[in-house]
């Protein structure tokens, strides 16, 4: 079966996330979509990053995170841009996590392992409305 892999050229998503083999995988799956991409490795960074990047057009927010968890640096992220996308990614899927992230802003939920056709159809769907 083909991977599905849209073209991102020209959009640039912020990848949070605090585990680095995870982090890795993300970022060479998006570049070899052709997405610029900014990593962050915990929510602080996130925030702050999402602050001085304006072209930022979407977010893979890692949910449990050390310190600023994926939940609140959802809301402040929110509360600057309303419209950029949050998609949140957890590999720990307790009951009514998704239900909590949909709560605190985010637009979608993959749990992991994420699968990369998956992630990528997500990623057209909202970066395409862009």
């Amino acid at each position: 079966m083909s991977m599905f892999k849209p073209s991102l050229s020209g959009r640039t998503v912020l990848v949070v996330e605090d585990n680095e083999v995870s982090r890795i995988y993300f970022k060479v799956a998006l570049e070899k979509a052709q997405a610029d991409v900014i990593m962050a490795g915990d929510g602080r960074e996130a925030v702050r990053l999402f602050q001085e990047n304006e072209q930022i057009d979407l977010v893979l927010m890692d949910l449990n995170m050390p310190g600023l968890n994926g939940f609140e640096a959802t809301k402040m992220i929110k509360a600057l841009r309303p419209n950029v996308p949050v998609i949140a990614q957890s590999a720990y899927v307790m009951a009514g996590e998704e239900l909590d992230s949909i709560n605190a802003g985010c637009d979608e939920f993959l749990s992991k392992p994420v699968r990369l056709n998956d992630l990528f159809a997500m990623l057209e769907r909202y970066l395409s409305q862009v």
